[in-house]
C-alpha cells in the first residue's frame, strides 16, 4: 500500500470490518488499492500528463460551470492529445481543443447551445532532450470555424506559429506553450485577429499519484489592446477503473482581466483517460 491502514478484521460472513477506530472503511481502502495500482503499473503517467508535450496518447475532458459575462453556462471541454511517430528521432504531437456550450439567458440574452471553434496544434519534437530534462516543440497553430452559434463563433480561420518548452524533474513540472494567430480567411463581416496566447504551467506530482497545478491562458489581441487573464488551479489523482489508468480532479478558474462577456469565474471537474497503441509513440 502506498498509505498506511489501521488493521482490519474479517468477519464470519466474509465481509471487511474496521478495528473500532472508525478511520477506515472498505470502500476506502479499495480505493487506495486501485490508485496503489495505478502508480505501480504506470510510475511516470501522473508526472507525463501534466507535461502537454509528453508523447502519450490521453483524451482529458472538462465539465464545468461558468459563472458570469453575458450569460452563466455549462461547457465541456475536450482537448485530445495524440503523438506519431514520425522517424526515430521525430515525434508529430497533435494537441485539439474544443468546447460544447450551453448558457441560460440574462438580461435579456437568448440562449446558445452547440460546439465552439476547434483549436488544432501540431508540434514537432525531437525523442533527445536539449539539455537534461528540458524538451521542446514547435510547430503550426490553427483556428477552425466550426462554431454552431454566433455567441461562439469567430467567424474566421487564424493560423500561426506555436512553440513549447517543458522541463520535468521529479516531482516538478515547468514550461509554457506560446502561439500566435492571425485571421487568414473567413466572413468579411467578422472582425480580424491577431492573438498571442501563453500558457505557462506549473505543478507538483507526489509520489501518490497526486498532482496540483497552478497555470494560465494569458491572450492578448494586438488589434484591440486588450488582454484576458484567466488564471487556473487544479488538483488530480491518478487511479484505475477496469484495471486502466484514470485520472479525475477538480479544479477552479478565475479571470483577472477579461473582455466583455467572458465569465469572471468557473468549476469543473477533470477526467483524463490515458490510452495506449502500436501505432502511436510512448
Amino acid at each position: 500500500m502506498l498509505l498506511s491502514a489501521a488493521p482490519l478484521h474479517g468477519a464470519e460472513d466474509g465481509t471487511v470490518e474496521d478495528d473500532g477506530s472508525g478511520a477506515w472503511l472498505p470502500g476506502r481502502d479499495r480505493r487506495l488499492e486501485r490508485r496503489e495500482a495505478a502508480v505501480e503499473e504506470n510510475p511516470e503517467l501522473s508526472l507525463r500528463l501534466e507535461n502537454p508535450l509528453a508523447r502519450i496518447l490521453v483524451l482529458p475532458v472538462d465539465t464545468g460551470f461558468q459563472k458570469g459575462g453575458a450569460a452563466d453556462r455549462w461547457a465541456m471541454r475536450f482537448s485530445p492529445r495524440v503523438p506519431f511517430v514520425i522517424c526515430e528521432d521525430w515525434h508529430l504531437i497533435s494537441r485539439s481543443e474544443w468546447s460544447v456550450v450551453h448558457s441560460g439567458g440574462q438580461g435579456g440574452q437568448a440562449d446558445g447551445d452547440g460546439l465552439s471553434d476547434i483549436t488544432q496544434s501540431f508540434f514537432f519534437s525531437p525523442d533527445r532532450a536539449v539539455v537534461e530534462q528540458l524538451y521542446w516543440g514547435a510547430g503550426l497553430s490553427m483556428v477552425i470555424p466550426t462554431a454552431t452559434d454566433d455567441a461562439l463563433a469567430s467567424d474566421k480561420f487564424s493560423l500561426g506559429p506555436t512553440l513549447g518548452v517543458f522541463r520535468q524533474r521529479e516531482p516538478w513540472t515547468l514550461g509554457m506553450v506560446a502561439t500566435h494567430l492571425w485571421s487568414v480567411a473567413g466572413s468579411g463581416s467578422a472582425r480580424n485577429l491577431s492573438t498571442t496566447r501563453l500558457e505557462p504551467v506549473i505543478a507538483y506530482t507526489s509520489s501518490f499519484g497526486t498532482s496540483v497545478s497552478l497555470s494560465a491562458e494569458l491572450n492578448y489581441d494586438w488589434l484591440r489592446d486588450d488582454w484576458q487573464v484567466p488564471l487556473e488551479g487544479a488538483v488530480t489523482q491518478l487511479t484505475q477503473l477496469g484495471g486502466r489508468p484514470l485520472q479525475f480532479g477538480v479544479g477552479a478558474r478565475y479571470w483577472l482581466d477579461r473582455e466583455a462577456g467572458q465569465p469572471d469565474w468557473s468549476v469543473f471537474l477533470r477526467i483524463a483517460l490515458p490510452l495506449r497503441s502500436p501505432r502511436w509513440g510512448e
